[in-house]
């Protein structure tokens, strides 16, 4: 829910503000459009409803797409996707990460799915109402009547039969169904309205059958029910259902080549009748949509739309899907290849880092630098020291590690493949901790260190003097703990020194490793995304992530025959 709540949470408040632009377009369309027919209106308002469901679907997709390009997953999980990124690889390591970093997503994906249950049930209650009230019907099997509909029903060229009952109860003919449609005509009606004006009603609802309206409403209850918390789809949705009538209405005039006699029978409807049940907004009525505006226009019809308002839908169309590929189209970083520090620049841009350093390796000229000197937590970076200490001591990568309870109880907080009993060597185990950040593997290599933890955390010290990092503090190896702390300016030169160690370069930039154990074989990745990505030349990377930590990412990469080292700490997003 966790991992769910992170997309759709961020998809619905986007569309909050999406919802709006589509609506004040389809108002100024409108307003521009005023002197077109309905059908031109109607189109306009079916394109921006549409709108409405595709923005927010293309959203979700570019969502999801961001946290597969970036393998978003807290450190010590990255490394555990077996296979490329699908739905349910991606949704399972959300939720360590997402549930304490932003949990009010959460609770509004889950509001949101409690209003669409609430209005879901509505719309299958309101199903159900019509439902009876057409087994409660009886059929009207007068023959005069029969003809009449018949013949209507040759002039508007239906494809089907149309069948006719007679339902009590109702204040108003509607019509149901789409396959197999049924007009329900009130029992009032039949005995009590003059047969011209009865004859004007049914051949209203027939225009409903002709253009499928009962499916294309229903389509739009769907799309209410989805998207209940935003008034502008109500709007659209309100403003579509009088359109809708307005063409019933144009079809229906024309069919008796009489306006005024349905106008007639309009005003009949209007006058002392019973206020329809709420289960027919699903139907098709006669009384349907803003009846005294429907009169206005049956008495005075406008004049026919001119060739640029019966273009308006189809260029509305248009625009309105090329600005929804551009809201959902995220904005990838530059690849530094052949674009120099700009792609860089770019990188740093898309990151939303708060503490930003970027440093020519060669000649040590600060390029970039933001707020480099505040200390914060630094998550896996302290990996990069983890693995220069052990590396001091020029060990043998060959021997064998046992992963024992000790580390799993250590790192509980985080996720590893590596059971308790496995057994790995030391150059396995510091590959994993570099390339995939697998946190039992770290403290791992910090329990087996000649001499043990206490052996292990005196060198580290001993190391970060040396290194003069008089503004970083290391507790424990793996970074899990938010007392570790860096600032920008402290792990540049972490970076600087640990370039030096070649095992550190080769495994913290493989792209992908499969690891061998008693238990089967381990899939893992890289945790930096941008790993083995054409145009990244890469020669050290070290990626970082904890609620404390944000996102943060080191890199040493080569720019046009430059060595630049990257620092961003406390960033935003990872980058895609």
């Amino acid at each position: 829910m966790a991992g769910f709540g992170w997309i759709a949470g961020d998809v619905l408040l986007a569309f909050l503000w999406q919802g709006l632009c589509i609506q004040a377009a389809a108002a100024c369309l409108l307003w521009w459009m005023r002197p077109a027919g309905a059908r031109a209106r109607y189109a306009v308002l079916c394109a921006a409803l549409v709108l409405c469901v595709v923005v927010p679907v293309l959203d979700a997709a570019a969502r999801l797409d961001t946290w597969q390009a970036s393998a978003v997953l807290p450190d010590g999980a990255a490394g555990i996707v077996t296979l490329p990124a699908t739905w349910s690889g991606v949704l399972a390591g959300m939720p360590a990460m997402a549930a304490p970093a932003l949990p009010w997503r959460a609770w509004l994906a889950m509001a949101w799915l409690a209003g669409v249950s609430g209005m879901t049930l509505r719309l299958l209650l309101g199903m159900a109402w019509l439902r009876q009230v057409i087994r409660s019907s009886r059929p009207w099997t007068d023959a005069a009547w029969t003809a009449r509909v018949q013949a209507l029903s040759g002039r508007l060229r239906l494809p089907r039969g149309v069948a006719l009952r007679i339902a009590p109860g109702l204040s108003s003919p509607v019509t149901a169904g789409w396959w197999r449609p049924v007009v329900l005509v009130p029992a009032g009606l039949v005995s009590g309205m003059p047969a011209d004006l009865l004859e004007a009603l049914l051949a209203h609802e027939l225009a409903h059958v002709r253009r499928l309206d009962y499916l294309v409403n229903f389509l739009q209850r769907v799309i209410e029910a989805l998207l209940f918390f935003h008034p502008s789809v109500w709007w659209l949705s309100r403003r579509l259902g009088e359109e809708r009538e307005h063409i019933a209405d144009d079809m229906a005039a024309a069919c008796i080549g009489a306006p005024r006699t349905l106008a007639r029978a309009l005003d009949s409807l209007s006058r002392g009748m019973p206020v329809p049940a709420a289960g027919l907004d699903l139907a098709q009525q006669a009384r349907g949509g803003a009846l005294a505006q429907r009169i206005r226009r049956l008495l005075r019809p406008a004049p026919a739309p001119s060739r640029a308002a019966l273009a308006a839908p189809w260029l509305a169309a248009a625009l309105g899907l090329a600005c929804a590929a551009a809201w959902t189209v995220p904005a990838a970083p530059t690849a530094p290849s052949g674009s120099g520090l700009a792609g860089i620049e770019a990188l740093v841009k898309a990151s939303g880092a708060a503490h930003v350093l970027v440093v020519d390796a060669a000649s040590g000229a600060k390029l970039i630098g933001r707020a480099e000197h505040e200390e914060v937590p630094i998550a896996s970076l302290t990996k990069l020291m983890t693995a220069m200490v052990v590396l001091d001591t020029a060990p043998d990568l060959a021997r064998p590690v046992r992963i024992e309870r000790e580390d799993a109880e250590a790192t509980r907080n985080s996720v590893s493949q590596l059971p308790v009993g496995a057994s790995a060597t030391l150059g396995t185990l510091l590959k994993l901790a570099l390339m995939s950040s697998d946190n039992r593997a770290a403290h791992a290599l910090a329990r087996s260190y000649p001499g043990g933890t206490p052996a292990f955390e005196r060198s580290l010290r001993d190391k970060m003097a040396q290194l003069g990092l008089k503004h970083t503090t290391l507790r424990e190896p793996t970074g899990l703990s938010p007392a570790n702390r860096s600032t920008a300016a402290d792990i540049e030169r972490i970076v600087n020194a640990a370039a030096a160690y070649p095992e550190i370069a080769r495994d913290s930039t493989r792209p992908a490793e499969t690891v061998n154990i008693a238990s089967g074989a381990l899939h893992y990745r890289n945790t930096n995304p941008l790993v083995g990505r054409r145009g990244w030349d890469i020669q050290l990377s070290k990626t970082g992530m904890s609620p404390a930590a944000g996102r943060c990412l080191v890199m040493r990469v080569r720019v046009q025959g430059r060595d630049l080292t990257l620092v961003l700490l406390k960033a935003r997003q990872q980058p895609a």
